[in-house]
């Protein structure tokens, strides 16, 4: 395979929460600027980058055992808002749910030794709904959209296509 830019370790929305989430956006009408595809739908753990064959050999390790010792926990969307800088609109949870903050920080610690660093800003957990968003009025949903995440994924992205994201490898939680 050639180098994706673009991997990343996530957590995707499983098919109920996914399609919550699209009535949800539905009732806001036409999102602005270039929506996100449904199927591409994900909280991003560790955004990787470009990784070269012997790092992302590496990379696909990492994972395996932080799964196996991550019981499965649950992640609720509850707002809309939008990241003025990047004009990005988004929806998250309130709050960075206590097991999802220990699977990032023990996710971006054991990648040090393949030479990933992890970014300097705080993890703030997000699923991007459109990008090139100049303005948008932050919301609440009616009423949250809660999933179980049983799996971390690795994922990259394909440049032009929709959906634009694949997925590499899964990682069971709690998995022996």
């Amino acid at each position: 395979m050639a180098m994706a830019d673009r991997w990343f370790l996530a957590i995707w929305p499983d098919a109920q929460a996914r399609t919550a989430l699209e009535r949800q956006v539905s009732r806001l009408g036409p999102l602005p600027g270039r929506a996100t595809h449904p199927l591409d739908w994900h909280l991003t753990l560790v955004f990787l980058g470009e990784l070269a064959p012997e790092r992302l050999a590496c990379v696909e390790t990492v994972p395996i055992a932080i799964a196996a010792h991550t019981a499965p926990f649950e992640v609720s969307l509850t707002q809309i808002d939008r990241f003025p800088h990047a004009q990005v609109l988004w929806c998250g949870p309130d709050h960075t749910p206590e097991p999802l903050a220990h699977l990032v920080a023990d996710l971006q610690s054991a990648l040090a030794a393949c030479g990933i660093v992890p970014e300097s800003r705080p993890y703030r957990p997000h699923l991007t709904l459109a990008r090139r968003v100049r303005a948008a009025p932050a919301r609440r949903f009616q009423s949250p959209i809660t999933w179980t995440v049983r799996e971390l994924v690795l994922a990259f992205g394909i440049a032009g296509a929709r959906p634009g994201y694949r997925i590499q490898r899964r990682y069971p939680c709690g998995a022996p």
